[in-house]
């Protein structure tokens, strides 16, 4: 029987970048993996941005995610023999003067000057962009191309001997001190199924949020080297632009609708006039919480099983700080934080 440290169930990006980390820190892993085409990891734009919503604020933990994010998939990159990440300025438009006067007075403060590049207080002329009270051109921001991390990743897990590809079988699962699962042996399992967590046994009871979001690809004459958002991102990806997203808690399917591409569309040309040529739409469900906080940690009454899940649209931000934190954790290292402990909500 083989034996192992971790065995890890899913392999998107939450489960494929903390088997990098576990095997970095030194760790034996095997990871099971059920290839399907429906999960949430390849339908996600993977952008990644400091300053997010409506109003324009920092993104949770930006000061501390942020710091070597790039840096991090950059040296991912060299390590899998692969291109994936693509830094790239997002363009926030401003809706109104009075926006533009707040951010006059708070782009000078320590808590956001470092993600702002520059602000704009007029159109800076891009053909279609409505901008006519200008805008920030924020930094430390950019894309992660997610399905070509996920393949490059597999491809180092089979090089490695790591990988299987099969449905995961709870039935076959035993756990005690450790667990057994068929030929295996591990100390521990870490479920990263996504939204499929809604189908095993021991985490079915949590409270995901689920959310689908629907996104349109579209061809158009816009710079290949900016991210636009106002209500809507414009991101350029492969030749290509897509637009995203919208949020549906109600209607948890991967295919796209008419109501959703209408919505797209209808945002789309609030913020852009230029001509478009329709692609495609896609949809996928992701995988978000009660809370918006990840759910991390291991099982209450079964020790030997835990889960790293939930990380919603921001997961490109949220995963490498979080599985750094947990390898930590692992090690003796540190604590989980509160906020993503899984223990908030099984007392």
């Amino acid at each position: 029987m083989e034996k192992v440290d971790f065995l890890i169930v899913g392999q998107g990006i939450a489960g494929s970048i903390l088997a990098v980390k576990l095997m970095d820190a030194g760790y034996s892993i095997k990871i099971i993996n059920e290839e399907k085409q429906e999960i949430s990891s390849l339908k996600a734009g993977g952008i990644y941005n400091p300053i997010t919503g409506r109003k324009m604020v920092k993104t949770w933990l930006a000061d501390e995610l942020f710091l070597n994010l790039e840096s991090f998939y950059q040296e991912l990159e060299i390590k899998l023999s692969a291109r994936f990440i693509y830094p790239m300025p997002i363009y926030r438009m401003f809706g109104s003067y009075e926006e533009q006067n707040d951010w006059s007075i708070k782009i000078s403060e320590p808590g956001y000057k470092q993600f702002v590049e520059e602000m704009k207080g007029k159109s800076i002329g891009l053909n279609g962009v409505k901008d006519e009270f200008g805008g920030l051109m924020l930094k430390k921001c950019g894309y992660v191309n997610v399905p070509d991390l996920l393949t490059a990743c597999r491809n180092f897990f089979i090089h490695k001997g790591v990988y299987h590809s099969e449905v995961f079988e709870y039935n076959e699962l035993t756990v005690g001190v450790g667990i057994n699962y068929k030929n295996l042996k591990a100390d521990k399992v870490i479920f990263c199924e996504g939204p499929e967590a809604n189908k095993n046994p021991f985490w079915k009871d949590l409270p995901f949020r689920l959310v689908k979001g629907e996104t349109l690809e579209i061809i158009t004459e816009l710079p290949e080297d900016m991210i636009v958002n106002k209500g809507v991102f414009i991101l350029p990806k492969e030749g290509r632009y897509t637009v995203g997203a919208t949020y549906d808690h109600n209607h948890l399917d991967h295919t796209p609708s008419e109501k959703g591409i209408k919505n797209l569309e209808e945002r789309l040309r609030k913020i852009y006039g230029g001509e478009y040529q329709f692609v495609k739409a896609k949809a996928g469900v992701r995988p978000a919480t009660f809370d918006r906080r990840p759910f991390i940690g291991f099982h209450r009454e079964q020790p030997a099983v835990g889960v790293f899940n939930g990380f919603g649209s921001k997961g490109v931000s949220l995963i490498p700080y979080f599985a750094e934190q947990l390898v930590n954790y692992l090690r003796g290292d540190g604590d989980l934080m509160p906020e993503v402990d899984i223990t908030r909500v099984t007392k």
